[in-house]
């Protein structure tokens, strides 16, 4: 996981968290959550039984554990960790907490709905997502965002990604024409959820904004045309 400091590991929980509260589990960022929490398990399952015992627990906690841990969140309650005897207690805690049915082992259904359900409560401690923002802080986002690398500004970049992503469905790194809905649609949801004027609305003018961008005719639209294009046209018209 290539997350290099902690506002980037802010937007990865930030984006995974919300695709988990929405019910969809679509998100990349999800789906690499969700990876992350699956390698933790089976790295654990020394037996290769399928199952973790309190035995192996302790190097899956540690395992999911290490990630939010790197960039100063302590979701594990390791604060609690101050010797032996007090981590061992610690996973104890935890395998109590999560083996739901009592039977002295850990399935990985089990742990997925548990540790999820920790980082969405865990989650009050990230900031506010800027598509979750109320419509004070998204305005003024928008308009700092302009000055290049300030956290509005990394937020926004951040945000294009999520649209960009949402609208590549065959993942070829482009956007074609019948993606390029999707991405409007993410783009300017905000605008939507919270009553501001929403541009590009009408599939006549999604459709003459993409052949506009398209300069070269190859019916694609790369991510830097993009961000230079909904910079300009969506977030710095938000007031």
């Amino acid at each position: 996981m290539d997350l290099k400091n902690k506002e980037e590991f802010e937007f990865f929980m930030q984006r995974a968290l919300a695709s988990f509260s929405a019910g969809t589990n679509t998100d990349d960022n999800y789906i690499e959550l969700y990876n992350i929490l699956l390698r933790s398990f089976a790295v654990a399952d020394t037996d290769y039984d399928g199952q973790v015992s309190i035995e192996e627990f302790e190097n899956m906690i540690e395992a999911a554990a290490a990630l939010p841990r790197k960039f100063g969140y302590n979701w594990w309650e390791e604060e609690k960790c101050t010797d032996a005897a007090a981590k061992s207690k610690n996973c104890e805690d935890f395998f109590t907490r999560i083996d739901d049915n009592g039977d002295g082992s850990i399935t990985f259904d089990e742990w997925l709905a548990f540790a999820l359900k920790h980082y969405q409560e865990k989650g009050s401690q990230i900031p506010v997502a800027f598509d979750a923002a109320d419509k004070d802080s998204f305005i003024a986002t928008c308009k700092e965002s302009s000055n290049e690398g300030s956290a509005a500004f990394k937020a926004v970049y951040w945000f294009q990604w999520k649209c960009f992503q949402a609208a590549d469905a065959d993942r070829d790194g482009m956007v074609g024409a019948e993606e390029f809905d999707k991405m409007i649609e993410v783009a300017t949801s905000n605008q939507k959820r919270l009553g501001l004027p929403v541009q590009f609305s009408t599939a006549e003018e999604r459709a003459a904004t993409f052949k506009s961008m398209d300069e070269n005719g190859d019916e694609a639209i790369s991510f830097d045309e993009w961000l230079a294009f909904s910079n300009k046209e969506i977030i710095s018209k938000v007031a």
